[in-house]
C-alpha cells in the first residue's frame, strides 16, 4: 500500500510537470511556433545604417563586405568601426573599400581609451557616426543569407514598430558540435521570439538587430552596464522595447550566418553570462524562463522516478510511459515546426537527445552564473 501511494505521488508530480511543459510548448512558445508573419505588400524604404565593429577578427570582414555591399536596397551605408584592431593590413584594405564605395564609412578608434568591456564603446561610436536614424547592428564574421536582408529587416519599420529582432545562425558543418550549437540557437530563438510576440521582450542577437537611434540615446547607450563583458544586447533590447513597438523577422532572406564557429569554452562563457544578465530583466521574464528550465529538468528526473516506483504496478507504469510520450510529441511539434521555420531542419532528428542534454546543462550554467558573479559582472 505504501509503495502504491509513493508511486501515485511521483506519477502525479510527473503529470503536473508535463502539463506545465506542454503549456510552454503550445501556449507560450507556441506564439512563435504557430505564428504566421504578414508579408509587407508595400512599405516605405527607410535609409539604413549598418554598424559593424572590427577588432581581433578584422580580417573576417573582408569576406562579408562584398555580401553587405551587394544588398539590393536603395539607400544604405556600412559603418565599419575599428576598435583598436592590430591588423594593419586588413584596416588598409577596409580603407581602400571606403575610398571606392561612397556608402562605406570608416571610423577609427585606434587611439581611443575605454573603461567599458566588450565592444560597447565601438558600437556606440558607430551609432553616433551613422548618417541615418535606422540602425542595424551585425558582426564582421557574419554575412547576410541573401541580397534582400536589408529589405526584409527594414520592412518591419511600419506603424509603431521601432525595434526589429532578427535571426542569426551558425554556418553548417557536419559535426556533432555544430548540431549542438544550432539546436541551442534554435531553442533560444523560439524563446526570445515568443517573448517579443507576447510584448515581453527579454533578449536579441547583436548579429542581427535593428532599431531607431533615438531609442539608444533615450537609454544613454550602454552607460549603466559598461562593466559587463557580454549580454549588453539583452539588457538594451529589454529596455528599449515597450508595448507593441518590437517586431520579429525570421524569413529566410533576413537571416544572418555566422561563419566563425565559436569554441566550446567561448560559447560556454557567453551562455553563462546571458544567465547572469537575466538579473537585469523583469520579474515576469525571469520567472518564465527559470520555470521552463526547472520543469524541463524535472521531467526527466520524475520520469525516471515514476518508472522505478511503478515497476511492479503495470497501470502506473503504462500511465507514466503515456505521459512521457505526450510530452515528447509536444516537444517535437514545437521545436520541430520552429526549426523548419528557421531553416534548421537538419537538427530535428536530434531534438530529444539534445533536449535531455540541455535539461542538465542549463541548470548547471544557471547555478554557475550565480556562484561566479564577479567573473561575469
Amino acid at each position: 500500500m505504501q509503495n502504491t501511494k509513493v508511486a501515485l505521488a511521483v506519477l502525479s508530480a510527473f503529470a503536473l510537470v508535463t502539463v506545465i511543459q506542454l503549456i510552454y510548448y503550445f501556449l507560450i512558445y507556441g506564439k512563435f511556433t504557430f505564428h504566421r508573419k504578414k508579408s509587407a505588400v508595400s512599405f516605405k524604404e527607410v535609409p539604413m545604417s549598418v554598424v559593424v565593429v572590427v577588432r581581433d577578427n578584422a580580417s573576417q570582414i573582408l569576406q562579408s563586405l562584398p555580401k553587405l555591399l551587394s544588398q539590393q536596397y536603395p539607400a544604405f551605408e556600412i559603418v565599419v568601426v575599428n576598435d583598436r584592431s592590430p591588423d594593419e593590413n586588413t584596416l588598409f584594405t577596409i580603407k581602400e573599400y571606403s575610398n571606392r564605395y561612397p556608402n562605406i564609412k570608416f571610423v577609427d578608434l585606434s587611439e581611443a581609451v575605454s573603461t567599458s568591456k566588450g565592444r560597447k564603446m565601438a558600437v556606440s561610436f558607430g551609432i553616433k557616426c551613422a548618417t541615418y536614424e535606422n540602425i542595424l547592428v551585425t558582426s564582421p564574421d557574419c554575412e547576410p543569407s541573401s541580397v534582400h536582408w536589408l529589405s526584409a529587416m527594414a520592412a518591419n519599420f511600419q506603424g509603431q514598430k521601432k525595434v526589429v529582432v532578427g535571426y542569426s545562425t551558425y554556418a553548417r558543418r557536419r559535426t556533432p558540435y555544430n548540431a549542438f550549437l544550432r539546436y541551442d540557437n534554435v531553442v533560444g530563438a523560439v524563446q526570445y521570439f515568443s517573448h517579443v510576440l507576447r510584448n515581453a521582450t527579454y533578449r536579441a542577437d547583436f548579429n542581427n538587430i535593428a532599431f531607431l537611434r533615438q531609442l539608444f540615446y533615450n537609454q544613454k547607450g550602454f552607460t549603466s552596464f559598461n562593466h559587463l563583458e557580454w549580454g549588453e544586447e539583452d539588457i538594451f533590447v529589454h529596455r528599449i522595447s515597450g508595448g507593441d513597438n518590437t517586431s520579429v523577422e525570421y524569413s529566410p532572406e533576413s537571416m544572418i550566418v555566422q561563419n566563425n564557429i565559436p569554441s566550446y569554452g567561448y560559447w560556454r562563457s557567453h551562455k553563462i553570462s546571458l544567465y547572469y544578465t537575466r538579473k537585469f530583466n523583469s520579474t515576469r521574464n525571469r520567472f518564465s524562463l527559470s520555470m521552463f528550465d526547472a520543469t524541463n529538468m524535472l521531467f526527466y528526473v520524475l520520469l525516471t522516478l515514476s518508472v522505478v516506483s511503478a515497476i511492479h504496478i503495470p497501470t502506473f507504469l503504462y500511465a507514466a510511459i503515456g505521459v512521457a510520450v505526450v510530452r515528447v510529441v509536444g516537444l517535437y511539434v514545437s521545436v520541430g515546426i520552429s526549426a523548419a521555420k528557421l531553416c534548421e531542419k537538419q537538427i530535428i532528428p536530434l531534438i530529444l537527445p539534445f533536449d535531455l542534454l540541455f535539461s542538465v546543462l542549463n541548470p548547471l550554467y544557471f547555478i554557475y552564473s550565480r556562484l561566479n558573479t564577479k567573473k561575469y559582472a
